[in-house]
């Protein structure tokens, strides 16, 4: 009896092991992220943003085989081709000799709202004698998120579930390029940038609150304008990426809280890119239009692609 209980505690023993071994791996990646978050600010350029992604993917499934761990790289490493791609190429928008957009999308937002820009009128109310609101840290907050949540939701769902991580970098992908295509045929600049060339008279600034209150505000302002594109405004690709962020996840989080956050955040980061002087109203609008053009397009191609004599199961929610 003593002999069949030892053997039966050893499994135990092995698995509490491996749980306590694949902890301290977790703990050791999010320490090492957070400090070197802290000290160099978060990783958002695609690079380095890939780089953490693959390690914190790697760390989180530390006790699955090694070739799991090579079949990472397989699966990542075209996408992130892509999208380096992608990040390339959009500088080049303005290069191919169409026309860039101002008067226009001025325009277009002074007719929806009875004559006022929302920019100027969001400025013109919520700054006071040029000094940035408190809560423009919280706008900071959201601004940042774009360049985090959209590829956590991609690297959560690729640890636990490869299928649903397929469809939604099939999104990702989709999206991102088909706001490329119309940079280039359709280069539109910001309110930040309309105010300076004189197409809006009232002065804009940038207040996206980058800085998160750390960095003085005209330095994030500047570093912002340096790393920006100013032909690259429609569509809205900040808000674009919040609400398919949204669609993705709604089917998944039941709770009501966490649909409340999810309703809040593609309208939370509308208002901080229109206040900030990023984006029109109709960026966003167009931006949004282009999500539902982008789940359209994917569920054709998948649809297409589905076996009809395949097995059917419960339907899986449908983004």
């Amino acid at each position: 009896m003593e002999a069949a209980s030892v053997a039966s505690e050893l499994p135990d023993q092995r698995w509490s092991e491996r749980i306590r071994r694949r902890r301290v791996v977790w703990y050791v990646y999010l320490v090492a992220l957070a400090i070197v978050s802290m000290a160099w600010g978060f990783p958002t350029s695609r690079i380095y943003q890939a780089a953490w992604i693959l390690v914190g993917i790697a760390a989180f499934t530390i006790d699955r085989p090694w070739r799991e761990h090579l079949r990472i790289l397989t699966d990542w490493l075209p996408l992130l081709a892509a999208l380096v791609l992608y990040d390339y190429s959009r500088d080049f928008a303005d290069t191919v000799g169409m026309p860039l957009r101002m008067e226009e999308l001025a325009a277009v937002d002074s007719w929806m709202f009875n004559g006022t820009v929302p920019t100027v009128w969001l400025q013109q109310n919520l700054v006071a004698n040029g000094e940035q609101p408190w809560w423009t840290v919280l706008t900071g907050i959201v601004y940042t998120s774009h360049f985090i949540v959209p590829w956590l939701v991609a690297a959560i769902f690729y640890v636990y579930s490869r299928p649903m991580w397929v469809k939604y970098m099939r999104r990702i992908i989709l999206l991102s390029y088909l706001g490329l295509v119309t940079y280039v045929l359709l280069p539109a600049a910001p309110p930040w940038y309309a105010s300076r060339e004189g197409v809006i008279d009232e002065g804009i600034a940038r207040i996206a609150g980058f800085g998160l209150g750390v960095v003085p505000a005209e330095v994030s302002a500047k570093f912002l304008e340096t790393q920006g594109n100013y032909v690259a405004a429609l569509p809205s690709l900040h808000t674009a990426f919040a609400l398919l962020v949204t669609v993705t996840l709604w089917p998944l989080l039941t709770a009501w809280w966490m649909r409340t956050i999810l309703a809040i955040y593609p309208l939370a980061m509308t208002f901080t890119l229109v206040f900030g002087g990023e984006h029109y109203v109709i960026d966003v609008l167009l931006g949004w239009a282009y999500v539902g053009l982008t789940i359209v397009l994917a569920r054709a191609w998948e649809n297409r692609k589905r076996s009809p004599t395949a097995v059917r199961g419960p339907a899986p929610a449908e983004v």
